[in-house]
């Protein structure tokens, strides 16, 4: 029997990432209000209140009898978290800070279905490039980058601004798979047998 495995995410990253293999999903965006839960200092607790938070929502709301999979990233740099920008504005600034630095990706993966709940994380380091200021308005523009956390993409121009990725890159992208590979096992869900 294929299992039943709810994508509770808008993201087209997320989404692509999973489409890798073939195993069967369908997609439900959750409805949790990721800006209500305020950052208390723990970057790592953070994104696994956000995740959980994303998975519950999708219980509250459709019930269904699946196994459920949210995730949240956040970037991280010298303590502060820089979640999706609200403006071009803020993904300027956001871009200008981390120029020439090494920041974290912490993504949180929260796989549930009825009472039973797994969390996993992934960090990565990134280290971005010099970044010409007088183009990050064109960059922000160019590849859309508000609903993307930190206010950049490695798959669209990420080569123009990152220096260096230390861990996973499917991380950066907003799931880990080894650590999605880990928690479904937990669901007796095994990724090698949906290789495409």
């Amino acid at each position: 029997m294929e299992p039943q495995l709810i994508l509770g995410s808008s993201s087209p990253r997320r989404k692509s990432i999973l489409q890798y293999f073939r195993i069967p999903f369908t997609c439900i965006s959750p409805s949790f209000e990721e800006r209500s839960v305020p950052y208390q200092g723990d970057p790592a607790a953070y994104s696994q209140e956000l995740a959980v938070g994303k998975a519950e929502s999708i219980v509250q709301d459709h019930n269904p009898e699946g196994v459920i999979l949210t995730a949240d990233t956040v970037v991280i740099y010298k303590g502060k978290v820089f979640n999706k920008p609200s403006s071009r504005d803020e993904a300027i600034e956001m871009l200008k800070t981390l120029s020439g630095q090494t920041h974290s990706i912490i993504t949180s993966v929260a796989l549930l279905q009825q009472k039973k709940l797994m969390v996993g994380q992934e960090t990565t380091q990134v280290t971005f490039n010099q970044l010409p200021e007088k183009y990050l308005g064109r960059y922000v523009e160019a590849f859309s980058t508000l609903d993307k956390c930190g206010g950049y993409s490695t798959q669209e121009g990420g080569g123009l601004i990152i220096h260096n990725i230390q861990g996973c890159a499917y991380n950066v992208q907003g799931l880990p798979i080894r650590t999605l590979y880990h928690l479904l096992l937990e669901f007796d869900i095994n990724l090698w047998d949906y290789l495409v």
